[in-house]
């Protein structure tokens, strides 16, 4: 019988301090990994990372290279380490460190702040690691697939641009409480997410039609689905700063509404808190009263990530706050997030206003938003944004978790 033979795990520790690198070593050693030290860093490609080790603790505060350049560097690699990031600045530096390390698809393991404990080390490394995967490296717009005008335009006009539905969840029964509309670019090569043809879109003012494409498309599907079965479904739709420099948009919704039977109390219009409202926009206040006025829902999206969230519901008709996932998806090991996540729900509570939170990946968020207050979830944890077939199959078998079903 073959017996498969343990991997040994190596641990890489980059610190300036010699103490540090000889008790990150010795612990490590301790939890069963091989381990080396990098006392001095004066140029990057000196780095042994051939092969990768398992787990790097860097210390973000070397003096010639910092442990931001160093994960840059880590970010061009297929095969990625667990990071365990070490500072003795302010949390947030280590927060800081710890996105732009998840946005470089680079794991993190841990964050350590200076002076810490053994006994925290050892809690970190004594985690089970998954094997090395080889991942894609992040790519820049200027290094994914380009895409003309004419192609944009040749897609919209057949029809290649399709609304994916991600569910949202009430966090305080469990139900199905609605969805958020994302498109889709349905290339002849493959399903093309928005990122790789979002900018170009925008630059060439094709954001108009696309937009209007996927409000039309919203409220045929909230049609089908109440056809089905699913009644009282919300769709959230993103809207672009572009419509509001026309008054058109109401009109637009009034039409689409007489082609479609949907309830405007079942729409949400997302817009997003960076669209730079300002009192000599009045354009903005005319278009989102009027929208109110007909019965739509208004969200301010990614609120918190902006300067002027307080400004806005204070001058502007939102009955929705939207918790950007930035914040979400931190709010477990990092005190600021948890602090703008729970002054939000606080806020939108004090103010009337329904609160979203969006990235939810884990059960342990999620309960944690509930007992905050939240009123509705987001994220992977429930499902990814599907295509309008798959995301009615999903309704219609959905159930809530059982936590939700003793809840009172």
């Amino acid at each position: 019988m073959k017996h498969d033979i343990p991997r040994n795990k190596h641990l890489l520790v980059i610190d300036d301090e010699q103490d540090i690198c000889e008790l990150v070593t010795d612990i490590a050693e301790l939890t069963g990994f091989t381990s080396e030290q990098c006392i001095e860093l004066e140029d990057l490609n000196t780095l042994t990372l051939e092969p990768m080790p398992d787990v790097i603790a860097l210390d973000l505060s070397m003096p010639k290279i910092d442990g931001i350049e160093v994960i840059n560097f880590l970010g061009q690699y297929p095969v990625k380490p667990q990071l365990v990031l070490m500072s003795g600045f302010e949390r947030a530096v280590l927060d800081g460190a710890h996105k732009l390390a998840d946005r470089l698809q680079i794991p993190v393991l841990g964050q350590l702040s200076k002076p810490f404990s053994v006994s925290n080390l050892k809690t970190l490394l004594e985690q089970p690691l998954p094997a090395p995967e080889a991942t894609r490296p992040v790519q820049s717009w200027a290094n994914t697939a380009q895409f003309t005008a004419r192609e944009v335009e040749e897609a919209l006009e057949a029809g290649q641009f399709i609304a994916y539905f991600q569910p949202q969840i009430d966090l305080k029964t469990g139900e199905l409480h609605g969805t958020e509309a994302l498109v889709r670019w349905h290339h002849p090569s493959g399903v093309i997410m928005p990122d790789q043809f979002l900018p170009l879109i925008e630059s060439e003012k094709l954001i108009l039609p696309l937009t209007r494409s996927v409000i039309e498309q919203s409220l045929q599907q909230q049609a089908q689905w109440q056809a089905g079965g699913l009644k009282n479904i919300q769709i959230s739709i993103n809207l672009s700063a572009a419509y509001f420099d026309e008054l058109n948009l109401p009109e637009l919704m009034q039409e689409l509404l007489s082609r479609y039977p949907a309830d405007p109390k079942n729409i949400t219009l997302e817009i997003t808190e960076r669209i730079g409202f300002n009192n000599s926009n009045q354009n903005v206040l005319d278009t989102l009263t009027r929208l109110r006025l007909k019965g739509f829902y208004l969200s301010i999206d990614d609120f918190g990530t902006g300067y002027s969230s307080l400004s806005q519901l204070n001058q502007l008709p939102f009955n929705e706050i939207k918790i950007d996932k930035s914040f979400v998806q931190h709010m477990m090991d990092s005190p600021i997030s948890k602090a703008i996540v729970e002054s939000s729900i606080s806020l939108a509570a004090q103010l009337g206003v329904r609160c979203v939170a969006e990235g939810i990946e884990s059960q342990e968020i999620a309960h944690a938003l509930t007992l905050m207050g939240c009123d509705i979830g987001q994220g992977y944890l429930y499902n990814k944004a599907l295509p309008p077939e798959a995301f009615m199959v999903w309704a219609q078998n959905y159930t809530r978790p059982q936590s939700c079903l003793n809840r009172h």
